[in-house]
């Protein structure tokens, strides 16, 4: 098998949220950098192709997602990204900060007080800066926003306009396929080219398969390249410092595999999902839910409690889902589609999960806490609430045995008979843990600055490390982590020789 050599300061093993910005700050910070990312470039979508209609072929034509089953009670699909650019090439781009709440946890109960607001707020900003995040503005929220927005301020709840890493977005509903404009400012449209412009090297389509090591400190990377002819090149890559950033399941999965970073066990253990409820609605006036924004509006009435209420605003093609009925009474409500619109209740979820490792692919175990269950029920209750506030005609909370609701007096009885823990139809595509931090080398696996407790030089830098759920979307709360860990390794790069 031909061999491809590289030798450099940094190795970093994926090339999302994690992966990208740890790239991007080191090799400006003067350091060089090799990059393996297991997917491919991902083929920027045709502006002109029906992405609505066609939402469902364009995401498996891409192949730039990769998922699985956590098994349990509700089975729990699970979906994460896989190319360069990794899961922010098709989210919403919606960016939040660490909660302080959750900082507050981090430091009382798991001695990681380096995390203070100010600090955090720091490193935000730089990460803010540098991909243009900001609050979705009117001119592009679309009806699906705007209904939330109205159901909200009618109920005095707490809310606001989404901020997102997008700048000259058109509001064209396709952010899930990957934008078409470029206006998302994902990692392999911001970090990515930074770090290429500044020396670092990407070899795409290449599997990390070894973590090479010599007296706990590690010494590079072995992995599997693949040719677009299918022929294979072994790469080995020599570096006095790794990162893993391959996202929660693949990165313990990595882990695992290669039997490191793991004398106190709990690399796979302590996964969270973030899981969701999901409402659609139906309203007599034109809403249109393509148009706009996919991710525009959110209530964080209930965030204290862990639920974040968020429009969803799927394509019909996936809406079709949501929809209840069977034969003619689902195509009468799909021929009013244009009316139709949803929204999801993400809830900071205590339950505890597991990654296994089996060969390359993972056997993931998780079952929902019964307080977990009773969060996902008011969130059905606060989403029916809103959208009955704001004028809908009737709601579909997702769930087996749906119904098409009329009243809140309605659907408050249909929760609360009808939703439990085996009817539950959620899914993840936030899931974190498996390599959490913590001061404590018996209880955790890595420290404060996200580097292994066992291993001299092992990082890890992705939503792995998150110690609890964080009760938002992940994405910004990874860069920040990761730009914490950039610093670090560039100040103590001489601790690595």
């Amino acid at each position: 098998m031909k061999e491809i050599r590289e030798k450099a300061d940094v190795c970093v093993i994926g090339s999302g949220a994690g992966g990208a910005v740890c790239a991007k700050e080191l090799q400006e910070a003067g350091l060089s950098v090799v990059v393996m990312e297991q997917g491919g470039d991902f083929s920027r979508i045709d502006p002109e192709e029906d992405l609505i209609q066609g939402s469902i072929r364009v995401l498996a034509k891409t192949r730039a997602f990769r998922g699985n089953v956590g098994m349990g009670n509700p089975m729990v699909p699970i979906a994460w990204g896989s190319s360069v650019g990794g899961s922010t090439v098709l989210n919403t781009g919606t960016s939040w900060r660490v909660p302080q709440k959750v900082l507050r946890a981090w430091r009382d109960d798991h001695g990681l007080e380096v995390f203070t607001d100010d600090h955090i707020s720091r490193l935000s900003e730089r990460v803010e800066k540098f991909t243009s995040i900001g609050p979705v503005s009117d001119d592009i929220m679309g009806m699906s926003g705007k209904l939330m927005r109205k159901g909200v301020a009618a109920l005095g709840w707490s809310g606001g306009p989404v901020r997102r890493n997008a700048s000259g977005c058109r509001g064209c509903g396709s952010c899930v396929v990957g934008c078409p404009y470029d206006a998302k400012k994902a990692m392999h449209l911001s970090y990515i080219p930074r770090a290429i412009e500044l020396g670092a090297r990407l070899h795409k389509k290449t599997r990390a398969e070894k973590v090479l090591m010599r007296r706990q400190r590690v010494t590079g990377v072995e992995g599997i390249q693949v040719g677009e002819d299918g022929r294979k090149w072994k790469v080995t890559v020599e570096a006095r410092v790794v990162i893993v950033a391959g996202g929660a399941v693949p990165s313990a999965v990595l882990l695992l595999r290669n039997g490191i970073a793991n004398s106190s066990g709990q690399v796979g253990m302590n996964l969270r999902l973030h899981p969701g409820a999901v409402v659609g609605a139906l309203f007599d006036e034109d809403v249109e839910c393509w148009k706009g924004v996919t991710q525009s509006y959110y209530c964080d009435e209930f965030l204290r409690e862990g639920i974040i209420i968020l429009v969803g605003a799927l394509p019909p093609p996936i809406g079709a889902l949501i929809v209840p009925g069977t034969g003619a009474a689902h195509k009468g409500f799909m021929a009013r589609y244009r009316g139709f619109t949803d929204a999801g209740a993400l809830i900071s979820d205590t339950s505890s999960g597991r990654v296994r490792a089996v060969g390359h692919n993972a056997l993931i175990t998780y079952s929902l806490a019964d307080t977990d269950v009773q969060r996902l029920k008011k969130g059905f209750s606060a989403l029916v609430k809103i959208y009955f506030a704001a004028g809908a005609r009737y709601v579909f909370p997702l769930v087996q045995g749906g119904a098409a609701l009329e009243s809140i007096r309605q659907a408050e009885e249909f929760i609360e008979k009808h939703i439990a823990r085996n009817s539950l139809l959620t899914a993840s595509l936030h899931p974190m843990g498996t390599a959490r931090m913590g001061r404590n080398p018996a209880s955790s696996v890595v420290d404060m600055f996200l580097e292994s407790h066992d291993v001299k030089g092992l990082f890890v830098c992705d939503a792995s490390v998150f110690p609890t759920s964080i009760a938002v979307n992940p994405q910004e709360s990874i860069m920040t982590l990761a730009t914490h860990a950039s610093e670090h390794i560039a100040a103590h790069m001489e601790d690595y020789s």
